[in-house]
């Protein structure tokens, strides 16, 4: 995956190609070990993995096959 991060202002610019959006989604899915889990992290986690399941839905309705 070829991906890029800068800083725009008081934003972090993520750039990452579309194709890799599901790959990234997987990998942010919780560890399904059970040692405690931080409830910040995961609101956080959840938060990035549906923001990008929503551009992932969006992309493949308007024809995207990446």
């Amino acid at each position: 995956m070829k991906a890029s991060v800068k800083r725009d202002g008081e934003y972090a610019v993520i750039r990452i190609p579309m194709a890799d959006i599901h790959r990234l989604r997987v990998s942010l899915e919780q560890c399904p070990c059970r040692a405690p889990k931080s409830n910040e992290a995961t609101e956080i986690r959840e938060s990035l993995s549906g923001a990008l399941g929503r551009l992932e839905s969006l992309a493949q309705r308007r024809g995207f096959t990446g």
